[in-house]
């Protein structure tokens, strides 16, 4: 008999710790605890909100949200990484897209090589030139004043400009409203 009783108030507790344990936050802790954390003070609706907010997070979905935005911020990282690496492929790609890359071949001796006519604007202004003055333009490519003298002019900005071969090597550089042309050669950049 004592056995019996035992067990049935064994089991009536763990009835009511199961109880306890379904029922909200806000009534299942003790209240010296509830008052000494000054809940008394919240609303009924805000009690109701703290008593999901902790069901929420015994339910494990405040660390699935965590995971889910650890997640979703590894994805951000990961495409961010994969677009700088696509900006500086392009931005190499870009440099080695040049004049000199577009020029470099292996040639046997004797091949004739025919280049082109490069037509673009001077980056920036231009107020004429001296022995070694560097012209860059807006296509990014750069040509180095080939021989000596000088030529001065009034500020022009942008002026258009034809880049096209000479005929013993090098190229001349001709500048719009600018009579005189100059003979320039190709900076590696």
């Amino acid at each position: 008999m004592k056995l019996r009783t035992a067990v049935a108030g064994l089991g009536f507790a763990a009835l009511l710790v199961g109880a306890r344990a379904e029922a909200p936050f806000s009534q299942a802790i003790q209240p010296a605890d509830f008052a000494a954390a000054e809940l008394g003070k919240l609303s009924p609706a805000a009690l109701q909100r703290l008593d999901e907010l902790v069901q929420a997070y015994k339910s494990g979905a405040v660390a699935a949200a965590r995971a889910d935005a650890e997640a979703k911020a590894a994805q951000v990282a990961a495409l961010a990484r994969e677009q700088e690496k696509a900006r500086e492929k392009e931005t190499s790609k870009a440099a080695s897209s040049g004049f000199f890359a577009k020029a470099k071949v292996l040639l046997s001796p004797g091949t004739q090589v025919e280049f082109g006519e490069i037509e673009s604007r001077i980056d920036g202004e231009f107020t004429g030139w001296e022995g070694h003055t560097i012209f860059t333009l807006e296509n990014g490519s750069r040509w180095r004043v080939a021989n000596s003298g000088g030529y001065y002019s009034p500020a022009v900005s942008h002026p258009k400009v034809k880049v096209f071969p000479a005929a013993l090597g090098g190229f001349w550089l001709r500048i719009e409203g600018v009579n005189p042309r100059v003979k320039v050669m190709p900076v590696e950049q």
